[in-house]
C-alpha cells in the first residue's frame, strides 16, 4: 500500500468516525474527499424548548485534504439572521484554518456545536409588543422569553401569557353577556305573550389589563397597504385619537386614545372587524410612557423617541398576525414552555 492509499484509508476511517459520533444527524455526500451535511443544535440536555437556534452545516473538503482545510457553509438554519450566520461561519472557518494541516472533522464539528450553544438566544423583536427579545445589556442572562414548540417563533413570556389570559377573559365576558341577553329576550317573549325579538350579535367583552391609565390598543392582522389615516378613522367614533403607529413590515399597528373607557369600547367594538382589507384582532398595547414608543402628529407622521428597532424576527420579518394565530392555536404548549 503506497502513501496515497494510506492517506485515503485514514480519511475514510475519519469519515466513519463522523458517522459513528453524529449518527442520523450526519449525511455523507462523499467519503473521499469528505463532503457531508451535519444537523447541529445547541447543547441543552435535549430540552427542545430551550433550543432557539439550529443549523445544517455543510463541510466540503478538496482532494488536498488534510493538507488544506475544508470549506464550510450553512445550507439551512433557524433562529439566526444573516449577521449571526456570518459570524458563526467565520468562527468555524477560522478554527479549520487553525487545525490545518491535520485530520479535523470531528474536532471542527464539535467547535461548531460549542459556538452555536454560545449563540443560543432568540434574535429580533417580540412580535406581540415589538420590543427586543434580548437587549444588548442582557445577552448573557436568562431572560423571560420562550419558543413555541412547533416552530421557532419566539415571544416574551409575559406577552404571550397576557395575550392568552386576555383571550380567555374575553371569551368568558362575551359568553356571560350573551347569556344575559338571551335571558332578557326570553323574558320579553313571555311578557309579550309569545312575541319574537330580533336576533342580534353580542359584542365580545374585553378585559382591562395592566395599567388602568393605559389607553394604547394593539391592532393585529393589518394589510401591508393600510395607511395611518385608514387605521385612525374607525377609532374616531369612540373618542379622540392621540396617536397612530404602523411599524413597517410588522402587519400590525398601535392606536392611542385619549380616554381609557373609550379605548375599552373600541376594543370591544372593533375586535374581529375589517379595517383596510383584512379582519383585525385588538388587545391592549404597551403604554406609550415607555421610551421606545414613537408618537405621530395629526397627519400621522412619526416624531420623537427612539421608535421600535428595525430588527426582523429571527431575520425573517414574520408578521404579528401569523404569530398571534399560532399563539391562539397552541397556547397550552406555549405557557408550559414558559415555566
Amino acid at each position: 500500500m503506497d502513501g496515497e492509499e494510506e492517506d485515503e484509508q485514514v480519511i475514510a476511517e475519519e469519515v466513519e468516525a463522523m458517522k459513528s459520533v453524529y449518527e442520523n444527524d450526519c449525511t455523507i455526500l462523499n467519503s473521499i474527499p469528505p463532503h457531508f451535511h451535519l444537523s447541529l443544535k445547541p447543547r441543552t440536555a435535549d430540552v427542545s424548548s430551550h433550543q432557539f437556534v439550529e443549523i445544517v452545516l455543510e463541510v466540503h473538503a478538496t482532494p488536498q485534504y488534510p493538507k488544506e482545510p475544508p470549506s464550510v457553509a450553512i445550507v439551512d438554519c433557524k433562529g439566526l439572521d444573516q449577521h449571526r450566520q456570518k459570524h458563526l461561519l467565520n468562527h468555524i472557518q477560522t478554527k479549520a484554518n487553525e487545525l490545518s494541516p491535520g485530520l479535523m472533522l470531528v474536532a471542527l464539528c464539535e467547535e461548531a456545536v460549542e459556538k452555536l450553544s454560545d449563540m443560543n438566544h432568540p434574535d429580533g423583536d417580540c412580535p406581540l409588543c415589538l420590543f427586543p427579545l434580548v437587549t444588548e445589556e442582557h445577552q448573557s442572562e436568562t431572560l423571560p422569553f420562550m419558543k413555541l414548540m412547533s416552530c421557532f417563533h419566539c415571544f416574551h413570556s409575559e406577552c404571550i401569557i397576557r395575550w392568552w389570559n386576555w383571550l380567555e377573559s374575553s371569551k368568558q365576558t362575551g359568553s356571560s353577556k350573551s347569556d344575559n341577553a338571551t335571558a332578557r329576550r326570553n323574558r320579553a317573549v313571555v311578557l309579550a305573550g309569545g312575541g319574537h325579538s330580533a336576533n342580534g350579535a353580542v359584542a365580545q367583552g374585553s378585559q382591562s389589563e395592566g395599567d388602568s391609565n393605559n389607553t394604547t390598543i394593539f391592532v393585529g392582522g393589518l394589510d401591508s397597504e393600510i395607511s395611518n389615516e385608514d387605521l385612525r378613522q374607525p377609532f374616531l367614533q369612540y373618542g379622540d385619537v392621540v396617536s397612530v403607529k404602523i411599524p413597517i413590515g410588522k402587519g400590525c399597528g398601535f392606536v392611542q386614545l385619549a380616554d381609557r373607557k373609550n379605548a375599552e369600547e373600541a376594543i370591544q367594538g372593533l375586535n374581529g372587524t375589517v379595517i383596510g382589507k383584512q379582519t383585525v384582532r385588538l388587545s391592549w398595547g404597551r403604554s406609550p410612557g415607555n421610551k421606545h414608543w414613537r408618537n405621530n402628529d395629526s397627519n400621522g407622521n412619526h416624531y420623537g423617541g427612539q421608535g421600535y428597532g428595525g430588527h426582523g424576527y429571527g431575520g425573517h420579518g414574520y408578521a404579528a398576525r401569523q404569530n398571534q394565530d399560532i399563539a391562539m392555536q397552541q397556547p397550552a404548549a406555549a405557557i408550559q414552555g414558559a415555566s
